[in-house]
């Protein structure tokens, strides 16, 4: 096969699935992809906000609502209420799922409809700032272009966003791909990175990992396309990413906050490889 760091794949399926259908990433494959929230994970934030006494929490990409309402409902078992549980998202699909996830699970939630670049200001508006904001699944990295420092000024300005509807002391948990680790694959044959990126699906991702094929099918210092193919029901997806790398993170993060922990998926010490690096950071 040729080599993966080929222009076509910015834009095309790789030979091996060309006969499949290109679908919206976020009706088609995200759904199943993400799957159901995994019971450690909701511990993680639950436990966490228990433990620091936060009242207050935002979701800054709700997406499908998933992890929130997983959040939610794991602090409830645990008898623990909530002072207001808030989410921001742009897209409107995302927000028709999260609303209807929601009400199904008899969850107040307001949603504001915002892009980050417009924050604070919303639909509906901001009342007050918040004591917990996080942003997990890669989110930041759909904003940037161009060059290596457009990206990290673009994210930068989100970042501070973010800042301001978070309280003094308060917290933000974000995170992003390990794109070090996928940038260790450019110009590697297609079937290498298929082998050198797989992963145990259970960090955010829990849907059908055995039908759905997710790898970087063009990678650069700049731009990150991520491929989804569904074997099974013959269709696919792509994401185009705008990488940040760990340095760039705790650099663009220390403006505004002070980082207490990274984490790699999950787990506190660094590994060789992983999915994610999460990233704890205290508001300045």
């Amino acid at each position: 096969m040729n080599f993966v760091n080929t222009l076509p794949y910015i834009s095309n399926p790789v030979e091996e699935f060309s006969d499949f259908k290109f679908v919206s990433w976020e009706k088609e494959i995200y759904p199943k992809f993400k799957g159901k929230v995994k019971e450690s994970e909701a511990n993680f934030f639950g436990d966490f906000i228990i433990k620091n006494h936060l009242k207050s929490v935002i979701d800054f990409g709700v997406g499908g609502g998933i992890e929130l309402s997983g959040i939610i409902e794991h602090l409830n078992k645990k008898g623990y209420n909530l002072h207001s549980v808030e989410a921001n998202e742009v897209d409107d699909e995302f927000i028709r799922q999260a609303k209807k996830l929601f009400k199904n699970k008899k969850q107040e939630v307001i949603i504001h409809k915002a892009n980050w670049v417009d924050l604070p200001k919303a639909d509906s508006a901001y009342t007050h700032v918040f004591d917990f904001g996080f942003l997990t699944g890669n989110s930041l990295t759909y904003i940037g272009g161009g060059t290596r420092d457009y990206t990290k000024k673009a994210q930068q300005s989100i970042v501070t966003k973010f800042a301001e509807l978070i309280k003094k002391d308060g917290y933000l948990f974000i995170d992003s791909r390990d794109y070090d680790y996928i940038r260790s694959l450019m110009n590697l044959p297609i079937n290498d990175v298929l082998k050198n990126f797989q992963f145990d699906y259970t960090v955010y991702y829990h849907g059908s990992g055995k039908d759905i094929v997710v790898f970087p099918a063009y990678i650069s210092d700049t731009v990150i396309v991520l491929h989804y193919y569904d074997k099974k029901r013959k269709i696919w997806s792509k994401l185009d990413l705008y990488p940040i790398y760990q340095k760039d993170m705790i650099e663009i993060l220390s403006k505004d906050f002070v980082i207490e922990k990274i984490y790699y998926d999950f787990e506190d010490k660094k590994k060789e490889k992983s999915l994610f690096v999460q990233y704890l950071a205290r508001r300045k």
